[in-house]
């Protein structure tokens, strides 16, 4: 038997050759897979778990503030009473998420609409004083609400003015914020 090889089939043989061995990989080129990590069950110790420490944040509050007075039908602030408002602004500013309330009144003398008006004056007093000592304005709610609804007793009337001086006052509230 004659075997004719012609040129044509030893290229052909050739290139399946090359083809074959071309798309197979080197040494080099094969990754071999990472091993399974072995599990072993071993006993579970009970471990002491820290709790962490959770920062308390303090609510600043403000439990009480001074009350002022006034002389008879005026909405001035004293000399006595600017004290006792500095006292409640050191106060204010030490704490300053506190806000305040400013209720004003009058005593028993005059009308009813007379007494609201000279409430509200008071009460803006009052709220000025503060703004003008570095209170914020979004701190501070006030409101005039006329005759003060305690009566005071014979004894405790003025001496020398009509009306009743614990009445014409005006009530700093502090304002304290939610827990």
């Amino acid at each position: 038997m004659n075997i004719t090889i012609s040129k044509f089939s030893i290229i052909i043989l050739f290139l399946s050759l090359s083809v074959l061995f071309s798309s197979c990989r080197t040494a080099e080129e094969i990754v071999e897979p990472e091993p399974e990590p072995e599990v072993t069950e071993e006993p579970v110790e009970d471990e002491e778990w820290e709790e962490e420490e959770e920062e308390v944040v303090e609510v600043e509050r403000v439990e009480e503030l001074n009350t002022i007075h006034f002389d008879f039908d005026k909405y001035t602030i004293t000399d006595r009473a600017a004290r006792l408002l500095a006292e409640n602004v050191e106060k204010l500013r030490d704490n300053p998420n506190v806000g305040i309330r400013v209720d004003a009144y009058t005593d028993h003398i005059g009308s009813d609409q007379y007494n609201l008006r000279l409430s509200m004056r008071r009460a803006t007093a009052v709220v000025d004083f503060y703004k003008q000592n570095g209170i914020s304005d979004d701190r501070i709610e006030s409101r005039g609400l006329g005759i003060y609804p305690v009566q005071c007793t014979e004894a405790q009337m003025d001496e020398h003015s009509p009306g009743c001086e614990i009445m014409r006052r005006a009530e700093s509230e502090p304002l304290n914020p939610r827990r």
